[in-house]
């Protein structure tokens, strides 16, 4: 279903209008320890529990997609592996909280039985009040990713959705839309119900996709939305994947884009480092950012699916918690 039909801008644009008027962030690479041989990247954002800071990491080794999520606690300028916190079988942790609860979800995947191949993959969403009690509430429906959760200014649950796959394709002639819903509680979740949301019209054109990674509730009810756009390019050996972090502005009670979509971050805002195929040289799994005062955030984000970097970059909500777009 769709709520209106505004043109989206090639992402190709998107990003030579970052590289022409952003001077580009120098973003560094974070280093963790307590794991050997392991790769760990696309991570949740770091988040505070009594007084500690954690980051999940999705860890994998280089020649697997069969990967866990474990967390870390920052030690310095390190991130430690917290080895009493639980271990989950998922890909790309995301973490949020609503009514002081902790959130952390991930994709589940499916696998066909000998083989690393994909039969299915799920979004599954786990709560409790620390690394410790993390138990399982909720589930995505088949076969989509990047569903995120947001609490509202009435309390209500924002839900942020991304279907994906042949079906889009054939019934909307695109590779990926997202999507939006509102939902009294988070008892309210299901997978059938995420399937009704509405889409969001002007953020991909047909031969591009990405989604929403996470959301800020801003002082006048908007919601910032940092996510990830991408698009393929075939060569002679590959299909090559370009992955950058954008950034817009939603308004929930419209339930429109009321800022367009701007691209933040990309990977060669970061040092150069390994990547698990050369195809993913070019791609930034964004995870979100933290805001900062005097209008800065940093950005967190997967580099080339082998490593987790962040970045220090111009707050892109910054001037909307001033006033610019206040609701009527």
């Amino acid at each position: 279903m769709k709520n209106n039909n505004e043109e989206p801008v090639n992402v190709k644009l998107l990003y030579r209008e970052f590289e022409n008027i952003i001077t580009k962030p120098q973003g560094i690479v974070q280093e963790f320890s307590g794991l050997k041989d392991m790769d760990i990247y696309n991570p949740s954002v770091p988040f505070t529990i009594k007084g500690a800071t954690y980051i999940a990491g999705r860890v994998e080794e280089r020649s697997s997609e069969r990967s866990r999520v474990m967390f870390f606690k920052k030690t310095g300028d390190v991130w430690d592996l917290c080895k009493e916190a639980m271990t989950f079988e998922l890909q790309d942790p995301f973490i949020t909280f609503i009514d002081s609860k902790l959130i952390m979800g991930g994709v589940r995947v499916v696998w066909e039985e000998g083989t690393n191949r994909a039969t299915a993959w799920y979004t599954d969403f786990y709560i409790g009040s620390g690394l410790d009690d993390l138990h399982l509430f909720a589930s995505g429906p088949k076969h989509m990713k990047d569903i995120r959760l947001v609490e509202l200014s009435d309390k209500r649950i924002g839900i942020f959705t991304r279907p994906q796959g042949e079906q889009m394709l054939n019934q909307f002639g695109c590779i990926a839309k997202i999507g939006f819903m509102i939902v009294d509680s988070l008892e309210d979740i299901t997978a059938a119900k995420i399937e009704q949301a509405a889409f969001i019209e002007g953020i991909f054109r047909p031969d591009e996709w990405g989604g929403c990674n996470q959301i800020h509730l801003l002082k006048n009810g908007h919601l910032g939305i940092v996510g990830h756009i991408a698009y393929g390019e075939e060569k002679p050996n590959a299909r090559y994947l370009h992955y950058y972090g954008m950034s817009f502005i939603f308004d929930p009670v419209n339930k429109r884009i009321v800022d367009k979509v701007k691209i933040i971050i990309s990977r060669d805002c970061f040092p150069d480092g390994p990547c698990k195929a050369q195809r993913l040289s070019d791609v930034t799994f964004t995870s979100g950012i933290q805001r900062l005062c005097g209008n800065k955030a940093v950005i967190y984000t997967g580099l080339s699916d082998a490593q987790v970097g962040s970045a220090v970059i111009n707050d892109p909500f910054a001037e909307w918690e001033e006033g610019v777009g206040k609701l009527e």
